[in-house]
């Protein structure tokens, strides 16, 4: 069913404002197409360096598409965006957290400036927006929060802690957001994406002592092995950003969402994997399995 199905079979007269953070590519930029018809009116976040090539964009023409500056982990920002659209549309009626970065970094590299790093654009930034726009859906008794997780925050892999730490946070809040906010029907849904077909890869942060110690580190066959593993798997996934999209959109359209959902096909079948397997054979197996893992430590 294409996204004109979705809006045929949920039809709704009212305006529905949705705001979405990291806009620029990728998913969100995809998640603006999507959504660029009625009844949606969007508010597209970007960051302040990607906001002029966002305006560029054709898409940027829309009367229905607000595009705003915005830094997740700027909290006064984020609050004046969702008080600005308050005032010019309405309350947010779905929240669409997307923004995201990954560090690729064994622990011992992390700096705790690194850290707080991943962290605050990964979760502290969403959940400043999550509480910013509860209290209009409590309100309502209406709304929807949707946060774009990974496969990372399901299962941990090396060279990617920090990463897997912000997204299991995201899980964990998320799981309680649920149960706080289901009495007052605002409806709560993790989306956990796998390998996704893009150059997002080349867009990894390092840690600045990755940075310094590139070359002559004991970890440099973890760094090595895992990008190729990572590049392989996402240069042959048969699922793209567009496809992620549609499945977000599934999503905000359904009656009654579920609280997890896959983002992708290998992301059902990592869900699965992890479910079914005991724990001390699914990690034997996963550690047997990582590439080059015969030479690591020596």
């Amino acid at each position: 069913m294409g996204t004109k199905g979705f809006a045929a079979f949920y039809p709704m007269e009212k305006s529905q404002i949705v705001l979405i953070t990291g806009c620029s590519s990728g998913i969100g930029r995809e998640l603006l197409t999507i959504f660029n018809r009625s009844p949606f009116k969007i508010v597209a976040t970007t960051l302040p360096e990607s906001f002029a090539e966002l305006k560029r964009d054709p898409i940027a023409g829309s009367e229905r598409i607000w595009i705003r500056r915005l830094d997740v982990v700027d909290y006064p920002k984020a609050s004046l965006i969702v008080a600005e659209t308050t005032e010019k549309w309405g309350a947010v009626d779905i929240l669409i957290n997307n923004a995201g970065i990954s560090y690729r970094s064994v622990v011992e590299d992390m700096t705790v400036d690194d850290e707080q790093t991943q962290m605050q654009i990964n979760y502290f930034g969403p959940m400043h927006l999550i509480r910013e726009c509860i209290p209009a859906m409590r309100e309502r008794r209406s709304g929807r929060i949707i946060n774009i997780s990974s496969v990372g925050g399901m299962m941990a892999m090396p060279t990617m802690a920090s990463y897997s730490a912000s997204k299991f946070a995201l899980k964990g809040a998320s799981e309680s957001l649920w149960y706080e906010l289901k009495p007052r029907n605002i409806k709560v849904t993790l989306v956990r994406p796998g390998f996704i077909n893009s150059l997002a890869f080349r867009k990894v942060f390092y840690s600045s002592k990755r940075k310094e110690t590139q070359g002559s580190s004991p970890y440099d066959s973890h760094y090595e092995n895992m990008t190729q593993f990572v590049e392989k798997l996402m240069q042959r996934s048969p699922c793209n950003s567009e496809s992620v999209a549609k499945a977000i959109f599934k999503v905000a359209r359904a009656k009654r969402p579920r609280l997890r959902v896959p983002g992708t096909t290998d992301a059902r079948i990592f869900y699965f994997v992890r479910r079914l397997l005991p724990r001390f054979l699914y990690h034997r197996l996963l550690y047997h399995f990582l590439p080059g893992i015969r030479q690591w430590g020596k």
